[in-house]
């Protein structure tokens, strides 16, 4: 078919849910157009094959980010996931919704229709959860939300510090209120990831329901007038355009999504003219407002083994026989605990997150069997810094320019140090610290405020959680509306983490889905 009455661009975490969704409720004309193809054996399954899949061509885009100069002009790797699934393909499958508060914020914000009582029963609808104590949880969705297969005895004495060092436990964290340390939940089903494209895309596209066009790179969307009636696409060497009779939704995520945008004329008009894309619609904001979660890790020697002492040939090998019976180390998700913390007061929610993992990188996805590491990363939640996604050519084939300016807000700084001196307090805090040989990374506990931003802005990295660049409002300057259509024309919405007004508290992915969960009911029946 070359038409149909829905065409989504992108087969990620909100456009799987999306699709799914629009089928299960009795849409029988939808197309998915993703840029990747499904990859064979799947070694996505595997949890702990992520070391192998990011920064892989085969499963990765491989973004690469201009040099950003609020933290000494570095320029990093940004991993998006290639292939039917997305970033759902290679993340660490830590499933968090975010605070509550957060939506509210969104809604106060302009995005009306969004505060948390408005998105939970979305998030209710996605999951089917093994954390069933409150009623804000679901059991029967699409979205397998796992406790872990796995626990190394490194991530109990965690628990426990942080528990000594003031944040309090919590038995769920996606629950009415998300403060506290806890064991990770994750997206997984029996030891094995559960990505976007296994819960909600697959079943779709085995009913019959749902087309799926792999190897299908998005040039631009068509317009007549100022109407969306179709997509243009490169594949196999051939440039093809598919119909959409009644809606175009875009779906590519925070960095691929601006793109297409400003590939078909949307966008700041005086940049597109620069780029040598004829301008449609002056939409200034369109790739700005890039809000990523800035990190600082913290290694910690251990005088017991870790799963480090898992890299060997022979660990490794083991460590897929379990996985085969849905247990042991390869089952894990990156992190294996969280905590969510406010570290100042009169905070509205959670400003640092922490994620412990039970190992420690040797290089930048390297582990080495030798050294007994374990590490905590410190995040900020609600970052006041702000990047952009810029078109570097008019060829869609081109990576669009990332920009991050992740500490240039004075407050994300001083919000990060907090962090980091709540992590190196909860390893000098019993039971860890009897454990801890030596701390690795940073300055000493007691360095002047100054000498740790030094640190801070030479280690922080991006926790690969970007939003924001086709902000949601119900102001005139918003790229869409809080009903996700793109503002300037008809035809046409956007359903990604783009479209969030301010980040969450936490890891994106659940996020994401939510929101292709709820576009679905958006945009059901579309004339």
């Amino acid at each position: 078919m070359s038409e149909y009455d829905y065409v989504i661009v992108g087969a990620g975490s909100s456009g799987c849910a999306l699709a799914g969704r629009l089928a299960a409720q009795g849409e029988r004309s939808i197309a998915v157009l993703e840029a990747g193809v499904r990859n064979w054996p799947k070694l996505t399954a595997i949890p702990a094959a992520l070391l192998m899949t990011v920064g892989t061509p085969r499963y990765d885009w491989m973004y690469m980010s201009e040099p950003d100069p609020t933290r000494q002009d570095r320029i990093e790797l940004w991993p998006r996931g290639k292939g039917p699934g997305g970033s759902g393909l290679i993340n660490g499958m830590i499933f968090v919704r975010g605070a509550p508060e957060d939506y509210d914020a969104w809604s106060e914000a302009g995005a009306h229709g969004w505060s948390y009582a408005d998105v939970l029963p979305y998030f209710r609808r996605m999951e089917a959860s093994e954390i069933v104590g409150e009623q804000v949880r679901g059991a029967m969705g699409p979205q397998a939300v796992s406790k872990l297969k796995y626990v190394h005895p490194t991530t109990k004495l965690f628990l426990k510090a942080a528990q000594t060092a003031g944040i309090p436990y919590t038995d769920d964290y996606n629950g009415a209120r998300q403060d506290g340390v806890s064991l990770v939940q994750a997206a997984q089903r029996r030891g094995r990831r559960h990505s976007p494209f296994d819960a909600f895309l697959a079943p779709a596209i085995r009913n019959g329901t749902v087309d799926l066009i792999q190897g299908a790179r998005a040039r631009r969307v068509v317009f007549e007038g100022r109407r969306a009636v179709g997509v243009e696409y490169a594949r196999d060497g051939a440039v093809q355009t598919i119909r959409a009779r009644k809606l175009v939704v875009l779906s590519g995520g925070s960095i691929n999504t601006p793109q297409l945008l400003m590939l078909s004329g949307i966008g700041a008009a005086a940049d597109l003219s620069a780029a040598g894309v004829t301008p449609l619609v002056d939409s200034p904001e369109v790739g700005r407002n890039l809000m990523e979660h800035a990190g600082a890790s913290i290694r910690a020697a251990m005088d017991m083994p870790t799963v480090n002492q898992s890299a060997t040939r022979f660990g490794k090998a083991w460590a897929f026989l379990q996985w085969l019976q849905g247990r042991g180390p390869a089952t894990m998700a990156t992190a294996q605990a969280v905590a969510f913390h406010r570290t100042a007061p009169g905070l509205m929610a959670p400003d640092v997150e922490l994620h412990f993992t039970a190992f420690g990188f040797t290089g930048p996805i390297e582990t080495d069997p030798r050294q007994r590491l374990v590490s905590i990363t410190a995040s900020v939640n609600h970052p006041k810094s702000r990047g952009e996604i810029r078109l570097a050519s008019p060829d869609s084939a081109v990576a669009p320019s990332i920009r991050p300016r992740l500490l240039d807000a004075p407050e994300d700084l001083a919000t990060l140090r907090r962090g980091y001196r709540l992590a190196q307090s909860i390893f000098k805090s019993a039971p860890l610290a009897q454990h801890v040989v030596e701390v690795l990374d940073g300055p000493p506990v007691d360095a002047p405020d100054e000498v740790l931003d030094a640190t801070l802005r030479a280690s922080a990295a991006p926790i690969f959680h970007p939003v924001g660049t086709c902000r949601m409002g119900s102001d005139a300057a918003s790229v869409v509306t809080p009903a996700l259509r793109v503002r300037g024309v008809e035809g046409l919405a956007v359903a990604d983490a783009s479209v969030m007004p301010r980040h969450i508290s936490g890891n994106t992915h659940a996020a994401a889905m939510m929101i292709g969960e709820k576009a679905a009911d958006l945009f059901r029946g579309e004339p």
